[in-house]
């Protein structure tokens, strides 16, 4: 009796589950609830359906094509390819593929968008040499982490880099692959040839970003080199400067932390060319960020301010780390006006090295920076040719607030020069005005002191105006007296 009374449970049992399996409806899993097209019509994107049961899909809308239109048990890709390119300005919605097992009455949905053909703002991350390619790498990891499914929207990032070697180069892109909920790279072009102290390769460069990520807006980052306006041909500046020889190099003493000023010897570009490259292009950076040491430096920013916008760079040198990309992606490809994303990205740069300096590789609380205005520029140079024209006043070189460890300094800070320098009382409250319009004070942020190669050591800051100026200096004089500032400014 009772081993009846078991199989009659056993049975039930299983009628029961057998009746629950039966209603159970299959499984199918979609791999994403958006498609976000190509702005052209050359180029598809994929999504997966995995099923337990065969299924189709319908989808409402126009402007797009879906293969195939079903699929059997286990994992399909289907391709969905945009059938016309979007001319307009904005992201655009196509319709809603929807997948469906004949049981099932809702069906699962996937909504179809299309990015518009011109980009809202391309971004390029230039990064010429082989000196620095641990940080590079590190940087490029640290872009790739920015990269979200809203970062960095309707706009494009780019990166050249030399991975390589000295004679090549790879421009890559970094989006996010919504199918995969994750950053890719893709490669779009590769450089045989290539000469980073070419400026005529340097000129292709930039022209290729804009063709290949065509855009409303366009933002230029540089990494490596950081010599200021010092002529190539002048040769260098090194570690044997300390012992006034002339020999100098770009090169550091025995031990040395490494920053960026140290880049790679026959690969490198005076500021003027590279003035050359960027007038050349068809389009205008909206704003230059220089990941280089030394680059906040009037002589070089003068040259600049026909070309650039808004020039985001440090006056003394910059910690190989670099920025903290991670964080100033988000911010460059945020919506309000170009200064006040740039004025986050100088700030993301000084917390850095203020207060999470521990998390570098140097572990040196060493981090000023600065943004340039250049509409500003001209004005300034024209308060400063009258402050040359009264005459300079006697003052102790060894006062003047210096930017590197250099025995022979070779950059000072402006604002102080001219404090020191000029015995005009109003005139130095003019320049003082002119020079918060070109060099907003809230965007001049520096730590109490800043690392040096060149003397392997801190250097206190005890006045900051967040651009140098190489006028005082006695190294490089007659070149100094070449440059354009000199020239306008006498």
């Amino acid at each position: 009796m009772i081993r009846i009374l078991r199989h009659t449970l056993c049975l039930a049992l299983l009628l029961t589950l057998a009746a629950c399996e039966k209603d159970r409806e299959p499984r199918i899993e979609v791999s994403t609830g958006e498609i976000h097209l190509p702005g052209d019509a050359s180029s598809g994107t994929t999504f997966t359906v995995s099923a337990e049961e065969p299924w189709t899909l319908s989808y409402t809308g126009e402007g797009f094509a879906v293969t195939p239109d079903g699929g059997v048990r286990g994992e399909t890709t289907v391709t969905v390819t945009a059938s016309e390119p979007n001319s307009a300005k904005a992201r655009r919605k196509l319709g809603t593929i929807t997948v469906r097992h004949p049981a099932n009455k809702d069906g699962y949905p996937v909504e179809v968008y299309q990015r518009p053909a011109v980009a809202t703002q391309t971004l390029l991350l230039y990064m010429p040499g082989r000196g620095l390619i641990n940080y590079y790498e590190r940087n490029i990891e640290g872009v790739s982490a920015a990269v979200t499914n809203q970062i960095p929207g309707d706009g494009r990032i780019l990166v050249c880099y030399q991975p390589e070697k000295h004679s090549s180069a790879v421009m890559l892109e970094i989006y996010y692959d919504r199918n995969k909920r994750r950053s890719e790279t893709k490669t779009l072009k590769t450089y045989d040839g290539f000469n980073a102290g070419n400026p005529e390769k340097v000129r292709q460069l930039f022209a290729d970003a804009a063709e290949l990520a065509p855009a409303q807006n366009y933002g230029l980052i540089i990494g490596c080199h950081g010599k200021a306006w010092i002529p190539v041909a002048s040769g260098s500046l090194s570690y044997s400067m300390r012992r006034s020889a002339e020999d100098d190099l770009w090169a550091a003493p025995p031990g040395a932390k490494q920053t960026r000023s140290f880049g790679d010897k026959g690969y490198e570009l005076n500021i003027t060319e590279l003035k050359e490259a960027l007038e050349a292009q068809q389009f205008r950076f909206d704003y230059l960020i220089f990941d280089d040491c030394f680059m906040a430096n009037i002589e070089t920013l003068y040259d600049l301010r026909s070309v650039i916008g808004y020039i985001v760079a440090s006056p003394c040198e910059v910690m190989g780390d670099g920025f903290p990309y991670d964080r100033i992606v988000p911010h460059l490809f945020e919506t309000g006006p170009v200064a006040d994303r740039l004025a986050e990205t100088c700030r993301e740069f000084w917390n850095l090295y203020e207060n999470e300096y521990q998390s570098t590789t140097w572990k040196e609380q060493s981090g000023c920076i600065s943004l340039a205005v250049t509409s500003q520029l001209d004005a300034l140079a024209e308060v400063m040719r009258r402050i040359n024209e009264k005459g300079k006043q006697p003052f102790e070189l060894s006062q003047l607030q210096y930017y590197e460890g250099l025995m022979t300094h070779l950059f000072y800070d402006l604002g102080h020069y001219v404090e020191l320098s000029c015995g005009d009382p109003a005139l130095v409250e003019e320049f003082t005005t002119q020079l918060d319009r070109a060099f907003p004070p809230e965007s001049r942020l520096c730590t109490k002191q800043f690392y040096s190669q060149y003397n392997n050591g801190s250097n206190p800051v005890h006045f900051y105006t967040g651009v140098s100026v190489s006028e005082p200096s006695t190294k490089y004089v007659a070149e100094n007296r070449m440059t354009n500032w000199y020239r306008d400014t006498h």
